[in-house]
């Protein structure tokens, strides 16, 4: 066995891990106020946590989906996002299942959120289908621990703008809620394309990451957000965005299409225990290059 730097650096990586996924990993807290954004982008990127559809809920698995699983497999997701120091994570839509009642649903995210707010760095909501089937958007975003009640909506971290878009509406632009919706119905109505269009052009050369649930590169299927095109369209105009991160399609996925990287992390829920494990830790140089840390069945990429 090679005992080189390079090899005994991969050994760590690799134990470290295998640690967050299987047995845990200890934390203390997140990056301090002596270490400024611009440094860690300019020493060693910078980084945030992702997680997508954890689908929690306190009822049996159904097929593949392990609901209860999730609170245990978030728990070490954050841990990891913890020990690393991270300024700050995203979760990308389906944080619950969809329940029988408001109430259930209700009791489902206080549960979840008492998982997610284990990490103290600044915590963000991307609005799956499920998240909004027995609640409205405003009870999900006024009970998720959120203090955004805007369900897209814009931000800077250091250099980099990041875009939070909400791809539950209908074709017809009807935003959804509780009884009125497929979840494969699924558009940006022109009213967040304009905001989009004038959010993106105000960033001006900040190096731009967005999120959504639903897919922008897949509108022929199911998942696919309807008028992708569309939307595509407008975040390729002002030249300024890297990347767009998914949820939604269960098994992952990645395109490049008009220099944009659209990557679909893979879902929380499915498969048993911690070895099942799904999550992410992105990070964007000062070049603008992107590497996924993954863990789990989620693999480590580049996109170049």
């Amino acid at each position: 066995m090679s005992n080189s730097p390079r090899s005994r650096h991969l050994n760590r990586r690799r134990f470290l891990k295998q640690a967050a996924v299987g047995v845990g990993v200890a934390s203390t807290g997140w990056m301090g106020a002596d270490r400024t954004v611009a440094n860690t982008v300019a020493e060693e990127g910078f980084s945030f946590g992702l997680v997508t559809d954890v689908h929690f809920a306190d009822v049996a698995t159904a097929g593949s989906r392990h609901y209860r699983d999730s609170l245990d497999k978030l728990g070490r997701a954050v841990g990891e996002f913890k020990r690393r120091k991270l300024p700050m994570a995203v979760e990308l839509g389906d944080f619950i299942d969809a329940g029988p009642s408001v109430e259930k649903d209700l009791q489902y995210l206080k549960t979840i959120r008492g998982v997610w707010e284990r990490f103290s760095g600044s915590r963000h909501f991307v609005l799956g289908n499920h998240c909004v089937t027995a609640l409205t958007k405003e009870q999900f975003l006024a009970n998720c621990g959120t203090t955004v009640r805007r369900s897209y909506y814009s931000f800077d971290t250091g250099p980099f703008h990041f875009v939070v878009l909400d791809g539950n509406f209908r074709r017809d632009g009807v935003s959804y809620k509780p009884g009125n919706f497929s979840w494969t119905d699924t558009a940006i109505p022109p009213a967040q394309l304009g905001w989009l269009a004038e959010d993106l052009k105000a960033a001006g050369e900040r190096k731009t990451i967005a999120f959504i649930h639903q897919n922008l590169d897949r509108e022929k299927e199911s998942v696919g957000v309807k008028n992708g095109p569309e939307v595509r369209a407008v975040l390729e105009k002002p030249g300024n965005v890297l990347a767009v991160f998914q949820g939604h399609h269960h098994v992952g996925g990645y395109h490049k299409i008009g220099g944009i990287h659209y990557y679909t992390l893979k879902a929380m829920v499915e498969g048993p225990g911690a070895e099942n494990n799904a999550f992410a830790v992105v990070t964007i140089d000062a070049t603008g290059g992107i590497t996924v840390d993954g863990f789990g069945r989620e693999a480590d990429r580049r996109l170049e």
